[in-house]
């Protein structure tokens, strides 16, 4: 009897070591719920390059759009649950549309689990460098003595550049008009051409413009000082403790699938997160290097966080 059970644990080793070593079997899909050259594209592009390497399959970018980056995340939903379609997740998609769209159904933190954390960034503050205020505290003075003057653009209602001042006008007790564009695009170019008064939008877009004064930066959102941006300050050293507005993104996989790909994957991307040529291929935004567990947790604190404020703000969309 000893030797028929070390032969059933041998082939049951030898089962999970094979289910293992087939993964990836084919093409693994990474869905991007935004329009391909978008950041969160480029970053899922660097990102497949280096799973591709990992894990000796091929990790091909496809872009779903529509309803802010709703119709990617049910495509994921709806297809199967065995590690070869991938969702990139953001806050937006992840702790905001849940509270956004009110006739979702979907509860993207218990019908995903995560892969891990890549990536971290933050908005930054850009004013026109011919309005009147050099810092933030100038900024809230003349908002104030200015009921709704000010105009800034965003990428549409609810995304993390209309909450971002949605945030500011909260905690600083100022009245600001807001103008959606579709897309943060569209919202940049009128900005530039002096239609808006700031914006509040990915810090990547502003870095040349603010050194060769096309664009005066006040601050940054995230709390945290960023080692790529250390000539801005976070606006809550600025005059607004507790601010903080960081955006990341994650990889996701659908409940259901394996634990031994979930597993595998997840070693892959700790193992590119941590090197410095993808620090250097995603600058001016940084790694966001943090444990799976302390990630969920995270997760739960911006879920409270963002639902309060779209509440607060009045924000909806269909």
């Amino acid at each position: 009897m000893r030797w028929i059970r070390l032969v059933l644990v041998c082939l049951c080793a030898g089962a999970f070591f094979s289910a293992n070593a087939a993964y990836p079997e084919r093409t693994v899909r990474l869905i991007v719920p935004f329009a391909a050259g978008s950041g969160l594209d480029k970053l899922a592009r660097v990102t497949g390059e280096r799973l591709s390497r990992e894990l000796g399959q091929s990790f091909v970018v496809e872009n779903i759009t529509g309803a802010g980056g709703n119709v990617g995340v049910d495509s994921v939903l709806r297809g199967p649950r065995d590690g070869h379609t991938l969702l990139f997740a953001t806050m937006g998609t992840m702790v905001i549309n849940p509270h956004l769209y009110k006739g979702q159904k979907r509860t993207p933190l218990t019908d995903f689990q995560v892969i891990g954390p890549i990536q971290s960034s933050t908005n930054v503050l850009a004013v026109r460098p011919d309005l009147p205020f050099n810092n933030l505290q100038q900024l809230i003075a003349y908002a104030k003595a200015n009921p709704g003057k000010l105009t800034y653009g965003s990428s549409g209602i609810g995304s993390s550049s209309h909450l971002s001042a949605a945030l500011l006008a909260q905690m600083a007790g100022i009245e600001l008009t807001h103008v959606p564009y579709r897309g943060s695009s569209a919202a940049a170019t009128d900005f530039m051409g002096g239609r808006l008064d700031f914006m509040m939008d990915g810090a990547s877009q502003y870095v040349q413009l603010a050194s060769t004064g096309k664009v005066r930066v006040l601050g940054t959102t995230s709390r945290r000082r960023f080692e790529t941006m250390t000539q801005w300050q976070p606006l809550a050293d600025a005059g607004l403790p507790g601010f903080d507005v960081t955006i990341w993104t994650a990889v996701m996989a659908p409940q259901g699938t394996p634990q031994a790909v979930v597993e595998a994957l997840r070693r892959a991307l700790t193992k590119i997160v941590a090197e410095p040529e993808f620090r250097t291929a995603i600058a001016p935004d940084e790694p966001m290097v943090m444990s799976v567990p302390a990630f969920e947790a995270f997760l739960q604190t911006e879920n409270a966080k963002w639902e309060r404020l779209v509440r607060e703000s009045g924000a909806t969309a269909e």
